[in-house]
């Protein structure tokens, strides 16, 4: 398979910014393996979504760093359950190797000018997750989590993007079946 990430996600990014409703289907039409949808995928309503796009499985990120078994400090965990979608931006777009990250002190030099390396960080950013120390490095966050309320298990997690998933497909088939 392949996973395709649009823009939202976190991390590294394509430099023409392309978002996950544009790239899915446009990968799948000219693919013919399954796909993976990643960048904005939280729980069983976008799983829907990414389907009826042309993935056949996603990736939950974001989702899955705010999971009690998840090894990034507790720190981190809760920023993810407190951003709001607009807490996350673009830094590096002037080299071509553009990453999406959680707005922090460490960000700010980017933000205001959009020079530097973010590469230089790395070594205080992977501590951070560890540490949690989110001012000193660079978190790497989704705008979807501003979709995410909760720090819970990854089992409870997917028992519920599957459940949401079968009844929102189930309701689109109902509503469709009765027009």
């Amino acid at each position: 398979g392949l996973v395709v990430e649009g823009s939202e996600g976190a991390g590294f990014k394509n430099p023409r910014d392309v978002t996950s409703m544009v790239l899915l289907p446009l990968i799948a039409s000219r693919v013919g393996i399954p796909i993976i949808a990643a960048g904005g995928m939280a729980d069983g309503r976008t799983m829907a979504a990414a389907f009826a796009l042309g993935a056949e499985g996603v990736q939950m990120g974001t989702r899955m760093v705010a999971t009690v078994e998840s090894p990034v400090h507790q720190n981190m965990k809760q920023a993810v359950v407190d951003a709001e979608e607009t807490d996350t931006m673009m830094i590096n777009q002037h080299n071509g190797r553009p990453v999406r990250v959680l707005r922090t002190a460490a960000t700010a030099p980017f933000e205001l000018s959009n020079e530097g390396n973010p590469m230089a960080l790395l070594p205080q950013t992977l501590e951070m997750y560890q540490n949690g120390d989110l001012d000193s490095g660079l978190p790497q966050l989704g705008q979807v989590a501003g979709r995410i309320e909760a720090i819970q298990t990854a089992a409870e997690i997917i028992r519920q993007t599957v459940e949401e998933f079968e009844s929102i497909l189930g309701a689109l088939a109902d509503s469709y079946l009765r027009a």
